[in-house]
């Protein structure tokens, strides 16, 4: 679609531009959930909208503020979506040009053309009028496949029930318990049935503790990032999935390189010094031009063999000490006695 529109904006002549915005590498999903091992979102810890979208979003608006002085935002908000954004819509205060005032960018104005409009209106509105740029039934094809119910009709017959149930965002969100829309698409598209049991693998691991290291970063008893072991696990599995839905994906990718290389700099923090994110990333051809400078050495791993201790060993060892800062001693020693006992058991 952002081609269709590129091209309509080029033969109309149009002074448009169009920005997609993305988060830095430091502050993407994978990069936090697989490098920091965050746990996936919940209601009460939504960490990935202020960081996926709130911030670029607001760094844009705000370069674009000061360069003209002042700028109106159009935003496709309605009070229908829900009982909450249409709380929020009532809150804010117009101006006499019927604007609202931005909440945290200085000079910025918010516009809300069609508020007020029904789901029913939205959808009627599409299936009459064409967009400039081409047409909308791939859109409305992909609610009606999301919606399971068939509420997107109005498509093929204007006399039909209105879409309005179906919504989308990331597929991995796991704020909701269900991704209904998914699972309803499964019925028409099998091949997304790995990225839904990825998805609902991060739920189940986000709410069982055994994955979770046993103290946060801050040294505190409670449930802290994922262990290194799952946060290497969900990195395996994500490759496996993009590897074997490439036909699919079309070129495009699930993780990005750069990505893997910020997961693999959270991991040195965490005590991993064998470039684990480089290597799986490797088993799966990537070829990641990649040196660490803590990594152990081949004459390391070699001193580690000569002495029965695998290098798995050693940076297990160095991990431990890694999550130990801070911590009074007699932890680090039940977790080193832990560790040298299920080693030995398993020679």
């Amino acid at each position: 679609k952002i081609n269709q529109i590129q091209k309509f904006i080029e033969k109309s002549k149009l002074d448009i531009e169009i920005k997609i915005l993305k988060p830095a590498i430091k502050e993407s999903f994978w990069s936090l959930l697989l490098g920091k091992g965050y746990p996936a979102p919940n209601t009460s810890f939504r960490w990935c909208t202020e960081r996926l979208k709130i911030k670029p979003a607001t760094k844009y608006l705000t370069s674009l503020a000061n360069k003209y002085k002042s700028i109106v935002m159009l935003l496709g908000v309605r009070k229908a979506e829900s009982n909450t954004r249409k709380t929020s819509i009532e809150k804010r205060e117009l101006n006499f040009r019927g604007f609202t005032k931005h909440n945290s960018i200085p000079n910025a104005f918010t516009f809300s053309p069609i508020k007020e409009w029904t789901n029913e209106e939205v959808w009627t509105f599409l299936a009459s009028n064409k967009a400039p740029w081409g047409s909308h039934e791939d859109m409305m094809k992909l609610y009606d496949k999301g919606s399971g119910e068939a509420d997107c009709n109005i498509a093929l017959n204007p006399q039909a029930p209105s879409c309005g149930k179906t919504r989308f965002g990331c597929w991995v969100c796991t704020v909701v318990n269900k991704d209904k829309s998914m699972e309803n698409m499964l019925y028409t598209e099998e091949w997304m049935k790995p990225l839904n049991n990825f998805r609902n693998k991060l739920l189940d691991y986000r709410n069982d503790p055994t994955k979770r290291n046993k103290r946060r970063r801050t040294g505190e008893k409670g449930l802290g990032p994922y262990t290194m072991e799952v946060r290497r696990e969900l990195l395996q599995n994500l490759l496996e999935i993009e590897n074997q839905l490439k036909d699919k994906l079309e070129g495009k990718k699930l993780i990005l390189d750069e990505e893997i290389i910020q997961i693999q700099h959270e991991w040195e923090n965490d005590g991993d010094f064998l470039n684990s994110a480089i290597e799986i990333a490797k088993n799966f051809g990537r070829d990641i031009n990649y040196y660490s400078f803590n990594a152990l050495e081949d004459d390391e791993k070699e001193l580690a063999f000569k002495h029965n201790l695998t290098p798995n060993f050693i940076n297990k060892l160095l991990e431990i000490e890694y999550n130990a800062k801070g911590l009074i001693r007699k932890n680090i020693y039940k977790d080193l006695d832990e560790l040298i006992t299920s080693f030995a058991k398993g020679k």
